[in-house]
């Protein structure tokens, strides 16, 4: 009975999704370019963007996580005024990378986000350089790698706030989290 009821969890199709992204992408462009540099967090800023897609490589349902990954690189690609689809790329390695993840650590535990934090952080920002570079118009790479580390330091403690506050925001929009920690989002 209870192998049936976590297949049908599995296999229900995501609900509301396209808005629920479209919200959260258009919320945390506004966050990015409005509040965070009013706070004066000093040189480098957490990127909650990039948090909240490892947010969805981890948490959301199994059908159907490389989309919602894709379009909101896509949504940073077109509000960071950057080469489209640099971020849509990397989210969708981000998403790989964490789904692997979840299967071997519990990012719920309070000593796991903030390493699973840095970790993809650390590499989309590291990956950006990369791309840059590649096209010509890098930093340099010492620079690019401490910039990326910088920038994974100052957001990985945030994953420990972060994710609890997305649990509960979720569950009041009416999600339900299935029995292997997942959302039907």
């Amino acid at each position: 009975m209870n192998a049936a009821r976590a297949f049908l969890e599995r296999t229900v199709a995501p609900r509301a999704r396209w808005r629920l992204l479209l919200a959260a992408g258009l919320g945390l462009s506004a966050l990015h370019a409005l509040a965070l540099p009013r706070l004066n967090l000093g040189e480098y800023t957490p990127d909650l963007f990039t948090l909240f897609a490892l947010y969805v490589g981890l948490y959301a349902s199994r059908q159907g996580r490389y989309w919602p990954s894709l379009v909101l690189g896509l949504v940073r690609d077109f509000f960071s005024l950057g080469l489209l689809g640099v971020y849509a790329v990397l989210y969708s390695l981000l998403h790989k990378a964490a789904s692997r993840a979840r299967t071997k650590l519990d990012p719920d535990s309070p000593l796991v986000a903030p390493l699973l934090a840095f970790g993809g952080v650390f590499a989309v920002n590291a990956g950006c350089h990369f791309l840059l570079a590649a096209g010509g118009a890098g930093v340099g790479w010492n620079a690019a790698l401490g910039r990326a580390a910088a920038t994974a330091a100052v957001t990985a403690p945030f994953a420990i706030a972060v994710f609890p506050l997305l649990h509960w925001v979720l569950a009041r929009l009416g999600y339900v989290r299935s029995q292997g920690g997942f959302f039907n989002f």
